[in-house]
């Protein structure tokens, strides 16, 4: 009977790392568009879609940006989309991280209509470090860009650590009970 506490309890420490560790991908977005200008957030099943200014103020930066609870590896998949009539170069989007702004979209010029890109980007992020994507309107008209974003975490080399332990540790217990089983019956 005392093996199943020791069991139940190793398996409790394995979900609660797991638990603490999506804790830390629990970090709260922040919108900003620069400027005056219009961007504007959508949220969409499994993340959200940023869209940028379209209402003239001059050039903008529209951002939705968090900040790092804990260490972490995030893993996105992104849709870049533009409507704007000149190409999709004079609305680009990207991600940001502390303060430097890296661009994922393909940039056109003078290509009327929709000009789409996507892919898939992995952040491995430090505690209190900024990240999160925008899109940058030098002229903010003739057509909206947005950057469609969704995603999840990938455990952190600790938590994997932590699990592994848990599992070593009720392998372990297993062994010592059939041990002591033999022991006694013999």
């Amino acid at each position: 009977m005392k093996i199943l506490s020791v069991i139940r309890a190793a398996m409790f420490s394995v979900v609660a790392g797991f638990a603490l560790t999506s804790v830390a991908h629990a970090d709260t977005f922040v919108l900003n568009s620069s400027n005056g200008g219009d961007g504007y957030v959508n949220a969409i099943a499994g993340g959200f879609d940023l869209f940028g200014a379209d209402n003239s103020p001059g050039t903008t930066d529209t951002t939705y940006l968090a900040t790092a609870g804990a260490a972490e590896t995030l893993t996105f998949n992104w849709a870049f989309t533009t409507n704007d009539c000149c190409g999709s170069g004079w609305d680009p989007g990207g991600y940001v991280v502390n303060g430097v702004f890296t661009q994922l979209s393909t940039d056109s010029f003078g290509t009327a209509g929709d000009i789409s890109s996507s892919g898939a980007l992995t952040l491995t992020l430090a505690a209190g470090d900024s990240y999160g994507f925008y899109i940058h309107s030098p002229d903010s008209c003739c057509g909206r860009s947005d950057i469609a974003v969704t995603g999840g975490a990938v455990p952190e080399p600790a938590t994997w650590a932590l699990m592994f332990a848990g599992v070593a540790f009720v392998g372990g217990a297993l062994r010592s009970r059939r041990r002591t089983a033999m022991a006694t019956a013999a």
